[in-house]
């Protein structure tokens, strides 16, 4: 093969790697989050002053995902620093230009940024502490998927938490 098929080649495949890449990580703008490497379990959301539990818990009712905040101790805030997050606070969260992961093998849209909060389940929506005024034992939950709020049963349903520190 000549030097110039094998250079084109090479080329051709970098800008593979960069296409794919592109499409697996979506990156919050520049300065929205303090620096972070992957073993650091919160975040701080410069732009809000909100600091975040980067990995959620698995679905739990509402009262258990109350209860699991209040108990919650991560980097250096003891229990009693974090609670469950407000809808309007859990939706600074959601990326504007959701982009595709491969959890199980197949695409999977994702609607957070997936460097600051890598893993994010989107099978189920996320508790907020915000009461639906429309239905009486509801409380709005945020999709993750979409990026989109949604009522869900405070009684019934199981959502996923991710806590935020007071």
């Amino acid at each position: 093969m000549s030097a110039a098929r094998l250079a084109l080649r090479v080329v051709g495949a970098a800008a593979g790697v960069v296409a794919l890449g592109s499409l697996a990580w979506a990156d919050a703008p520049p300065g929205q989050y303090s620096y972070f490497d992957l073993r650091d379990q919160s975040i701080l959301d410069l732009k809000t002053g909100l600091r975040w539990q980067r990995y959620a818990a698995p679905p739990v009712s509402f009262a258990g995902a109350v209860s699991y905040c209040a108990g919650l101790s991560l980097s250096g805030f003891g229990a009693g620093a974090w609670r469950l997050p407000s809808y309007k606070e859990l939706l600074t969260l959601v990326d504007e230009s959701p982009h595709i992961e491969y959890p199980t093998g197949a695409p999977v849209q994702i609607a957070i940024d997936g460097n600051a909060f890598s893993g994010t389940a989107v099978d189920a929506p996320y508790w907020t502490s915000s009461p639906y005024p429309p239905m009486s034992g509801y409380a709005y939950a945020v999709d993750f998927s979409t990026g989109a709020g949604q009522d869900v049963a405070v009684a019934s349903a199981n959502p996923y938490v991710r806590c935020v520190h007071y």
